[in-house]
């Protein structure tokens, strides 16, 4: 569970290499108000694509400090057909560690926005920081 604002996110967590890889690709959706959370090591320069996808998602950049650095809004899928090289890389302006995927648009209705303390609960509260 992810906690930003009074609002709670329950998740999957993208913690291992291959599970951060394939992330929400090749699923048809996504619960409404549900998300992935993807957890790095460190704080360090972000690169996801949405290849795969079949959805558009909002991306929620978390910094170090368990704040919300930026919101990239709702994502696109790429076309079935575009090539790797077709599709759009999205980074945030600069380092971070987390990233909260949600169903797109969904950051603008549950009012999250820059600088919103971040707390994990439940089964990965004091596990990952934050």
């Amino acid at each position: 569970m992810v906690l930003i604002g009074g609002v709670a996110v329950p998740v999957e967590v993208a913690v291992t290499p291959a599970h951060r890889r394939q992330g929400l690709s090749d699923r048809e959706s996504l619960a409404p108000g549900a998300g992935m959370l993807f957890i790095f090591e460190a704080p360090m320069p972000l690169q996801f694509w949405m290849k795969g996808m079949h959805f558009p998602l909002d991306m929620v950049w978390i910094a170090s400090d368990c704040t919300i650095g930026e919101i990239s809004q709702d994502i696109p899928p790429p076309p079935p057909d575009a090539a790797d090289s077709e599709i759009a890389r999205i980074s945030p302006s600069g380092n971070m560690q987390y990233v909260l995927e949600i169903n797109g648009g969904e950051a603008a209705s549950l009012g999250l926005g820059i600088g919103q303390p971040v707390e994990f609960a439940g089964s990965i509260a004091g596990r990952y920081g934050c």
